[in-house]
């Protein structure tokens, strides 16, 4: 069962008198329950794909389906919306709020989803031990290490349950141990949780990690690899 469809997805920005087309006519399908990647060297759209999939931008051109709802064209209130409810972000700074500890960082999109205070913080609780973080609840982002404080930015983006995960870099800022256990925690996820996880990236041997790549160059999609 499809997840989220792109047909014929384009991306230009103005640049001076001239524009930059960034993405050209770019079309996959994705199904539920998938671990995949898209990669490509810097300046290949990668990124710009990752802001359109995840509702933080609109295509200039083409459709964009995610649950079979068109988002292609959404105002920034209803692509806010559209986040909260199915998307969780994973970042390669993290982006961790540093006067939170980890309990209440992960409990922010609780909250920004409507829920108590108390439910708020008994889904975050069960969520960071889900990620092995159960002895860190109360630590502050500048006592943990890079590796736990990605494993914090994973509770969060896990925390409503939404059913797709987009991990942007998630390994650029970690060493080679680290970032395998980050990957490990994902691959689990997928495996155990059956969430959708797209991860970006530019390094070919966490891309080989996942069940299918997508290869960008030069805002085209050049290779979909499914193994």
């Amino acid at each position: 069962m499809k997840l989220l469809e792109l047909k014929d997805i384009t991306k230009s920005f103005p640049l001076g008198n001239q524009t930059l087309t960034v993405l050209k006519d770019i079309s996959f399908s994705v199904d539920h329950g998938q671990l995949m990647s898209i990669t490509g060297p810097s300046g290949s759209g990668k990124s710009t794909l990752m802001h359109l999939i995840g509702c933080l931008d609109t295509p200039t051109s083409g459709t964009y389906l995610l649950e079979d709802k068109n988002v292609s064209h959404l105002n920034p209130d209803q692509l806010a919306h559209i986040r909260n409810e199915f998307i969780g972000f994973v970042f390669q700074r993290f982006y961790l709020l540093p006067d939170l500890n980890a309990l209440d960082n992960v409990a922010l999109p609780q909250l920004y989803a409507n829920k108590s205070e108390a439910q708020a913080r008994k889904a975050a609780k069960a969520t960071l031990e889900s990620v092995g973080l159960g002895d860190r609840l109360y630590h502050y982002p500048n006592q943990l290490s890079g590796g736990q404080s990605q494993r914090v930015a994973i509770a969060r983006a896990l925390v409503n349950n939404p059913p797709l995960i987009l991990a942007d870099e998630p390994t650029g800022n970690l060493d080679s141990k680290t970032s395998q256990q980050i990957m490990d925690i994902f691959t689990e996820l997928n495996k155990t949780k059956k969430v959708t996880i797209i991860i970006v990236t530019h390094d070919i041997e966490v891309a080989e990690e996942t069940n299918r790549i997508i290869k960008l160059l030069d805002g085209k999609m050049i290779d979909d690899i499914k193994s």
